[in-house]
């Protein structure tokens, strides 16, 4: 699930609020979507075709939509075993393409098309034609090709692994990645114009939610800060496993620490800790440097 710790919706007032009413998330949107309620952590099922007043309503709505569970293996209005896909909360969208900051006839690839609605505020905001989105899923590629189609914006959108990135339409003025990753592909860099910016949600195993880097290519590398703490669908070939913990029979003395402090994202943006404040994450060399 795409969601933003805290959410909010003051985003909606920036520049891109114009852009977003161009584009509505409905036209995005399969016949059936499950509400995620971030209060009480609920998933309300709503069909278009028996509920199409409650599906509108859950469309129009900030909270973030599964569309997909199992990979596409899943039929029906049941609960799924594990969530495969969604469409982001419509105010985390606007923050991270204000973090992504596009600018008119720069060159943008999205990693992770999904609904294809995030490649649709791109193409409306830079053109279309300056715009490339990849899937991993080809069911879900073929969708938001069709919707971009009907939607008047013909995005490339490409059945591909995102994690290569994609030479063919290289080089990028920006990247962004809509699902989380536990480590970042120099392919990245390597088709990131210089002075281009890298914007991904990137976190450990050692916890469920990221942090969204904004990175800044320089040559062969990238270094930046981290904007906001997010929770992400994993890149697939990336979904979190839980590492072993290794247990002890008594507490730690006091004044000693474990031999690798656990990642903790702190309440105020820009920061990530180890032991700490204010690290930052560098992406330097093949295929990545993490600096503590």
């Amino acid at each position: 699930m795409s969601v933003e710790t805290p959410p909010g919706t003051g985003a909606l007032t920036t520049r891109w609020a114009p852009v977003r009413s161009a584009v509505p998330r409905a036209a995005f949107l399969p016949r059936v979507i499950w509400a995620h309620d971030l209060v009480t952590d609920e998933l309300t099922v709503y069909d278009r075709d028996r509920d199409p007043h409650g599906w509108q309503a859950a469309a129009d709505s900030d909270d973030p939509l599964v569309t997909q569970w199992d990979d596409g293996h899943h039929s029906g209005t049941g609960r799924g075993k594990m969530a495969t896909s969604s469409s982001s909360m419509p105010s985390l969208v606007v923050r991270m393409l204000t973090d992504l900051d596009p600018r008119p006839g720069q060159r943008v690839l999205e990693i992770g098309t999904g609904t294809g609605w995030n490649a649709a505020l791109l193409a409306q905001h830079l053109g279309a034609g300056n715009v490339v989105t990849i899937e991993v899923d080809p069911a879900l590629a073929e969708a938001a090709r069709a919707a971009l189609q009907r939607a008047g914006l013909p995005v490339e959108a490409v059945h591909g692994d995102g994690f290569a990135g994609y030479p063919a339409g290289a080089p990028y003025d920006r990247i962004i990645a809509t699902c989380g990753l536990r480590s970042i592909p120099y392919a990245w860099i390597e088709q990131t114009r210089p002075g281009g910016v890298i914007l991904v949600p990137w976190g450990t195993p050692f916890s469920p939610t990221e942090a969204l880097a904004r990175l800044t290519v320089d040559g062969a590398t990238a270094s930046g800060r981290f904007t906001r703490p997010v929770t992400f669908m994993n890149l697939r070939d990336q979904r979190r496993t839980t590492p072993p913990v290794t247990r002890t029979t008594s507490p730690p003395r006091a004044g000693t620490a474990p031999e690798r402090a656990p990642l903790a994202l702190l309440a105020r943006p820009s920061s990530l800790a180890l032991t700490r404040p204010s690290a930052s994450l560098s992406v330097c060399g093949s295929p990545i440097a993490h600096t503590w």
